[in-house]
């Protein structure tokens, strides 16, 4: 009953987003690349499913996604899409800078780790890493199931952070990665845990808080240095986390590592 009520709402939810793609596209409001975008992907039902079933089938909210993502894509910030991998991605991963995990939590969603005290803006700039992040978001999303349907859990471990850090975390880098990865990307983000956070890095989140919405602001959960990982452990097991979120598991074990062969 349940996978032919699914059935329906993808049915419906299908013709009633291709039918607000082609008034805007009558319309001819927007810029070209937008609308080229948007022509081409019109006809790709497994692409409109991803914001489809991303945004609970909700056909307004799915919309408003996809426009946001050609926007921010080819107008706002094209400078940090690209469509083959960038050079410093792949040590990106292997050095467990970031990654999927492997397991999911015990509701089935998919963690994203970032090991943000180990990326030395010096050598990377955070424009460098937001494009690795774009890249790699867009591989994750073909595990749509998991992914999409049951939610994304974000941790970033905040140890060894310092004020080189810091600077390159302006009001405007930190609106496009707002813009970007929470108001242009399908996900349903469930939880973001910030841990090991320094005393001097939360005034951070007290410049961008007015910007960023109630249900994000429910969902995270930031703990200073002092509580290590205690929070994190009580909601997630340290059974499938790796060694640096005060986990088990060598990187190389806590990775999935079947994403490494999909980025070209």
């Amino acid at each position: 009953m349940e996978t032919t009520t699914n059935i329906m709402k993808e049915h419906h939810g299908l013709e009633e987003f291709k039918y607000l793609v082609e008034e805007f596209l009558k319309s001819e409001d927007g810029h070209p690349k937008v609308r080229e975008y948007l022509s081409s992907v019109i006809e790709d039902d497994s692409v409109l499913l991803v914001y489809l079933q991303g945004r609970k089938y909700s056909v307004d909210h799915a919309w408003r996604t996809l426009k946001r993502q050609a926007e921010v894509r080819f107008i706002e910030y094209p400078e940090v899409f690209q469509d083959s991998a960038p050079d410093f991605m792949l040590p990106l991963i292997r050095n467990g800078i970031f990654g999927l995990l492997k397991a999911e939590d015990q509701k089935g969603r998919r963690i994203i780790c970032y090991n943000g005290g180990k990326w030395n803006p010096d050598e990377i700039s955070l424009q460098q890493i937001t494009t690795a992040w774009t890249y790699f978001l867009d591989l994750a999303l073909r595990d749509k199931y998991s992914m999409i349907n049951n939610g994304l859990i974000f941790i970033q471990n905040n140890s060894g952070l310092g004020m080189k850090h810091v600077k390159v975390h302006t009001l405007p880098a930190m609106l496009r990665l707002w813009n970007i990865f929470y108001r242009a990307y399908p996900l349903k983000v469930k939880e973001v845990y910030y841990v090991n956070v320094p005393y001097f890095c939360q005034f951070l989140f007290k410049i961008i808080q007015p910007f960023i919405s109630k249900k994000f602001k429910e969902r995270l959960i930031m703990s200073t240095t002092d509580k290590g990982f205690q929070v994190l452990h009580q909601n997630i097991s340290p059974t499938i986390l790796p060694k640096f979120l005060g986990g088990v598991l060598e990187n190389e074990e806590a990775f999935d590592q079947e994403l490494l062969g999909l980025i070209k």
